[in-house]
């Protein structure tokens, strides 16, 4: 959407969310109209359509409403699906109707790598396309902005040996006593922000540990800094040796692009299927999974050192290596919008 409007600064944006949790990160993004959107039921779409009347209309990844896709078909709109990604099992929902008859309606599908195009072609899709993930782009850009974004309170903490980001009650259920033992200089910055978690994270915590809206000045006696806001992970990397990356004990993991795009290697927890840059990130030896406190500290162990630099500089080596998705698909879409 930047991209976009670097072109074309008139351009009318309309970004919708289905969810609670991106709609009120994004809710006052300035170069887009933030929206709910209405729930794909029967009649919904074609009002919603026929409201906002739209040049384009772009999905991401898995977000596909049957619903929506009928009624911009109806009214000869175009659609495109990027950043799309199948895993084991689910590529076969596509060759059934009226989902493969949608779709193949699409006037793109990009996909994040070629992994499936040939079985796509076979299932009679003409419209497959590949350009990558544009989340990598970004990552990319908000590194880059770093010092520019970073507090000067921040950078004065000094460096962390671990810099646990999106973490769930699992995840630290094995991280603190990790922490603990090995004698680590950690932030975490939980997914759960309310009060209640935070109460019960400070206290679960069996060493010197700070909340980060309660310092001025971080004490060499500190052992843990908690970070009680959100916004600010993506920079806060940039201070750790390493990441841990949570959500990997439940429905999935967060992201870790982001910590890769400053060179440090991942660990994370075992469901990390749904995200093929988990999967190659493991094969280069950048990332661990685990599952239990003992995998964690042999990882954590591992990253320690020169290995943890060589890995951290394979994570950055993946992301340049896969970076360029956006200008693909923005040069696409300025053929369909004025």
């Amino acid at each position: 959407m930047e991209e976009l409007k670097k072109k074309n600064p008139e351009l009318e944006l309309i970004l919708t969310f289905f969810s609670p949790s991106g709609y009120e990160i994004r809710k006052n993004y300035a170069l887009a109209k933030v929206l709910y959107l209405p729930a794909d039921l029967p009649g919904n779409a074609k009002k919603w359509i026929t409201a906002i009347n739209p040049d384009l209309a772009v999905f991401v990844k898995y977000d596909l409403w049957p619903g929506y896709l009928n009624a911009l078909i109806s009214r000869q709109i175009p659609f495109l699906l990027m950043s799309a990604h199948f895993r084991p099992g689910t590529l076969s929902s596509w060759s059934i109707p009226p989902t493969s008859d949608l779709l193949k309606k699409a006037k793109a599908i990009f996909l994040q790598d070629n992994h499936w195009v040939i079985e796509l072609n076979r299932k009679g899709f003409e419209n497959i396309k590949v350009a990558g993930d544009t989340r990598i782009d970004r990552t990319l850009e908000i590194a880059n902005e770093t010092q520019e974004q970073i507090p000067k309170l921040h950078i004065q903490f000094g460096t962390f040996d671990l810099v646990a980001g999106s973490t769930w009650e699992e995840d630290e259920d094995i991280l603190l006593p990790v922490i603990e033992k090995l004698k680590l200089k950690v932030m975490i910055a939980p997914h759960d922000i309310r009060e209640s978690h935070l109460q019960k994270l400070m206290q679960q915590i069996k060493v010197p540990a700070v909340r980060l809206s309660a310092i001025t000045k971080l004490d060499d006696s500190i052992k843990v800094l908690v970070v009680d806001s959100i916004g600010q992970l993506a920079y806060l990397y940039a201070l750790g040796k390493m990441a841990y990356i949570g959500g990997g004990f439940g429905k999935g993991i967060h992201n870790i692009l982001e910590p890769a795009a400053h060179h440090l290697p991942v660990i994370f927890g075992p469901r990390y299927y749904k995200f093929p840059e988990a999967e190659k990130l493991i094969q280069s030896g950048a990332a661990h999974s685990v599952n239990n406190q003992s995998a964690l500290q042999d990882a954590i162990t591992q990253f320690s050192g020169d290995e943890g630099k060589l890995a951290g500089d394979r994570a950055f080596t993946f992301l340049e290596k896969n970076c360029g998705a956006t200008p693909i698909i923005t040069s696409f879409i300025r053929e369909f919008i004025n």
